[in-house]
């Protein structure tokens, strides 16, 4: 994909090139920026080769660092050479070597020396959009939110590059309760691609009464597999200790994820919490000279990550030489220094509705029921005359699941939403069809949909022909605003789905084992959802109050009901008991499951749904 602009920066100077790359994008002005745009597998020199032909301009972010920089240089030559317009963003009052010189006799320029950095931006913004021909006017959006403007606060920019991992997905009050435990981090050692290293962790409760069954689970798109321990009980004002061993599998910066799962008394829990690693590239020769200063432990966190965890690298705390060899950097072990993990509540429920989640023995379908059939791929549940606010559900049971801001293309709506200007001009952002999700050999995956303004999974770019892999929990940002927590969640069924009276229902369509077991739930982090709910269905999913269910629904019991899709046909299955799930007038009991068809009517608890198949 053609770009607009390359920015040329050094590696030390990348948090301003980042911050400037952002505002670009904003105006709509395409970046190339290293190393978020190289696809991974190829060369970085070709890379840039590659984006430099295709752009218009070069930024060049001109400091001292970059004045020294060899390779912003080569890059400032091959601009020179492909006719590109130069723009010099000076952050510094640096003399041009005598090479720069040379190439910058006659650039355009703008001066950053005086605060705030935010104007000397806008000028860089305006000066690239009448050298590129990009429009400073917004394009509208085609697909107009249909309900009524409402006022917003005002939101502030997030990070391009890094997702945040612990915004809330629960209530104020959820977030308002009290955590009962506290998680600390230590790394022993540097991570580098290929080699098992290990994670110190600890574990200590400031609760009243024992947390039971405890587990903790440290996942990452960097580590090769997630790795879990558990231990039986934590005492009131006691510790456990961990050491976790990891296996990290690429370079790059990573999120860790950490998980911690428990009961107390008669509730189950579960918090989060999230910790930025550097995973640094094995030397490729025995024998080598290391720069200690760019060899980090663990990444620096932002506000919203932790700041328990500060920046630590290796050269504060060796002497230069003491690591010459591959073996030297794997053997270095760091003084022992833990850090605390910001944990929120992720989700709680009651021991009594868990077990309610558990299939039943037999399942059976209700006479009246027998002859009701409904081929489809999407099922659509519109409330009618709503109590409250309460949206509508999709249901998608296709190989492909698009995210984007048309209502006619995609499967879930990325707008900001509530309806304001502010949130309508963020939407404008937004492409049409942004991402796709999909399924591959049994795997699902992540792609661009060939948007404008790019989309990142777990701080990795993503691109139109090179999959990510959602293999876990992860945080998706379109266009480096509108933020979605992906969850893939198993099946809750222990092998297919049985039915006692299967053979006399009316349809017969034969249907061999999923390819893959459970859903996949997109839940937005930086805004509310959209006219309706979207879920990723394959097999089967829970929905309740509790955020433990991939369909939250809160005016229902903590686990209510469970969707299935099999045999092509959308069901439902009552899990509580009681009047909360009624089809057609029928009050489904536990153990009871009927097909879902056009024109049904679905009551769940206070709400009835119209129900609609689409092929």
């Amino acid at each position: 994909m053609a770009h607009d602009v390359f920015i040329s920066h050094s590696a030390k100077d990348r948090t301003i090139a980042n911050t400037i790359c952002a505002a670009l994008e904003k105006a709509h002005i395409r970046c190339w920026i290293a190393p978020r745009d190289v696809q991974p597998g190829r060369s970085f020199a070709g890379e840039i080769t590659r984006a430099l032909q295709n752009c218009k301009a070069l930024v060049l972010i001109f400091s001292a660092n970059a004045n020294s920089s060899d390779q912003v240089l080569r890059e400032v030559q091959l601009a020179v050479s492909n006719h590109l317009h130069i723009v010099q963003f000076r952050t510094e009052e640096v003399v041009p070597s005598d090479d720069f010189a040379y190439f910058l006799g006659t650039p355009h320029w703008l001066d950053a020396l005086t605060p705030p950095l935010e104007r000397h931006i806008q000028t860089l913004i305006a000066s690239i959009q009448a050298l590129v021909g990009v429009a400073p006017e917004v394009p509208t959006v085609t697909e107009a939110p249909e309900a009524d403007t409402k006022a917003a606060a005002s939101s502030t920019d997030l990070a391009p590059l890094l997702a945040e991992h612990v915004r809330a997905l629960t209530t104020p009050s959820e977030q308002e309760r009290e955590i009962p435990l506290q998680l600390w981090l230590s790394f022993p050692h540097a991570f580098v691609a290929g080699y098992g290293s290990v994670v110190e962790a600890k574990i200590e409760s400031n609760s009243a009464t024992p947390l039971q069954q405890v587990e903790l689970m440290l996942e990452s798109n960097g580590l090769v597999d997630n790795v879990h321990t558990s231990c039986r009980q934590v005492g009131q004002g006691n510790s456990v200790y961990f050491c976790l061993e990891v296996t990290p599998l690429t370079a790059g910066h990573f999120v860790l994820r950490c998980n911690v799962k428990g009961a107390q008394e008669d509730q189950n829990y579960a918090f989060r919490g999230a910790v930025p690693i550097t995973i640094n590239a094995a030397p490729e020769n025995a024998s080598i000279a290391l720069n200690l200063a760019d060899i980090q432990c663990v990444r620096g966190a932002g506000e919203n990550t932790g700041q328990e965890f500060g920046a630590v690298k290796i050269s504060n705390l060796l002497p230069a030489g003491s690591v010459r060899t591959l073996n030297d950097l794997l053997n270095v072990t760091f003084p022992q220094s833990f850090g605390r993990v910001p944990l929120e509540l992720d989700y709680e429920v009651s021991r009594r509705d868990v077990a309610r989640s558990r299939p039943a023995i037999s399942l059976s379908i209700p006479k009246k029921f027998l002859a009701c059939t409904q081929i489809g791929t999407k099922l659509k549940l519109e409330p009618i005359d709503p109590v409250g606010h309460v949206p509508a559900l999709h249901l998608v049971a296709r190989d492909e699941f698009k995210l984007g801001r048309s209502r006619q293309d995609a499967d879930f709506l990325t707008w900001f939403w509530p309806r304001s200007v502010e949130n309508d001009d963020r939407t404008r952002r937004l492409s049409k069809l942004h991402v796709i999700a999909g399924q591959r050999g049994g795997k699902l995956i992540l792609r661009d949909a060939g948007s404008a303004n790019r989309a990142t999974f777990e701080g990795h770019s993503l691109f139109e022909t090179q999959n990510d892999a959602i293999d876990q929990r992860g945080t998706l940002i379109l266009s480096h605003e509108y933020q979605l927590d992906v969850t893939p969640f198993d099946s809750t069924l222990e092998g297919q789905l049985r039915i006692a009276n299967e053979r006399l229902w009316v349809d017969s369509t034969a249907q061999g084992p999923a390819a893959r077991r459970g859903c996949v739930r997109f839940m937005p982090l930086n805004s509310e959802i959209a006219l309706y709910t979207a879920l990723w269905l394959f097999t089967d999913a829970t929905c309740g109050a509790s955020k433990m269910n991939p369909l939250v629904i809160p005016e229902l019991a903590e686990v209510e009901a469970r969707f299935h899709y099999y045999r092509q046909n959308f069901w439902i299955e009552d899990l509580a008991g009681g009047s909360a799930v009624i089809l057609d007038e029928h009050k489904l009991v536990p153990g009871e499951i009927t097909p879902l068809v056009n024109g049904a009517r679905l009551r769940l608890r206070d709400t009835t749904f119209r129900v609609a198949v689409e092929p």
